[in-house]
């Protein structure tokens, strides 16, 4: 960003106004497929403001876009009004935070992928309280319902957050748990944060809303779909201090997560279970390869 927007950002004065000045062509930024936070990011280095790299011309930007994203960048300029279509997020109760906004999580600057822009609905996790990711098994056991439920309540009772996916079983047990303890926790969807999935989770959307946030990086009205949910697991881990695998099998999506986190440089913790339990066998693998064993909340 050029020199005049980091004054703007940095004095208090123009902060909120350079903010809302430039969160429409941001908004643009982000909604041009294919565009990803590294060519975001160099258009905001050579151009300084997403203002003036929304007023380039062509012959500017596509050195910077390639032929693809520049045509996908023409459509969409062609289709979409910035101002119009910003403001109907706004409206839908959807707040729009991008990387250089003060609000954009700190830990999540750390991460090497981290998306260009967050849409929230709610509030953001803090960098002041700590934050745990729950993650496991979406078809768990009584046994890992259980242990889900214990550590969601005494983490939150702690004053710990909670993140996780709003996912069946291990996701949603731990932020249902959460929510009972007078906690916060904050739910990172594979799709729009205007969209409750699963559908069966809509009062814990709901509860979420209040007590926590909504957070997605995919832009409002984005469906699920099953190739979204992978690189949506590295935000989860990425608002995170620590990753707790409650359950999981040997070959479970949550491993996904795992990896990601080990990448990002976060602790990994595992509950051990029977090593006759197919949904324990992932955590005792992880255990067995050097993740920490946690057997109480306490802990």
């Amino acid at each position: 960003m050029n020199q005049k927007f980091e004054n703007g950002l940095q004095t208090h004065g123009n902060q909120k106004s350079c903010l809302k000045e430039q969160a429409p062509y941001a908004y643009f930024l982000d909604m041009v497929m294919g565009i990803g936070v590294q060519k975001a990011s160099k258009l905001l280095q050579v151009f300084g403001t997403p203002r003036e790299a929304y007023m380039a011309g062509e012959s500017f930007l596509q050195p910077i876009l390639g032929n693809k994203i520049m045509g996908n960048w023409i459509q969409l300029k062609k289709a979409l009004n910035p101002q119009l279509g910003y403001q109907k997020i706004l409206d839908q109760g959807i707040r729009f935070v991008p990387m250089y906004d003060p609000a954009y999580p700190e830990r999540l600057k750390e991460i090497p992928d981290k998306p260009f822009a967050l849409y929230v609905i709610g509030e953001l996790p803090t960098q002041d309280v700590p934050a745990v990711a729950v993650i496991g098994a979406r078809k768990c056991s009584a046994y890992g319902q259980y242990q889900a439920e214990q550590f969601g309540m005494e983490l939150a009772a702690a004053g710990i957050d909670v993140v996780s996916g709003l996912a069946r079983g291990i996701d949603g047990i731990s932020q249902q748990a959460a929510l009972r303890a007078g906690g916060k926790t904050y739910a990172v969807l594979g799709c729009g944060v205007d969209i409750c999935y699963p559908a069966c989770h809509r009062l814990l959307y709901e509860d979420i809303k209040i007590q926590g946030g909504i957070i997605s990086s995919y832009p409002p009205g984005t469906q699920p779909k099953a190739n979204l949910f992978p690189p949506r697991n590295r935000i989860i881990s990425g608002l995170a201090d620590t990753v707790l695998v409650v359950e999981a099998g040997q070959k479970s999506g949550t491993l996904i997560t795992v990896d990601m986190a080990l990448e990002q440089g976060r602790e990994i913790y595992c509950i051990p279970g029977r090593l006759t339990d197919r949904l324990s066998l992932g955590c005792n693998s992880l255990i067995q390869q050097g993740a920490g064993v946690v057997l109480s909340p306490s802990e």
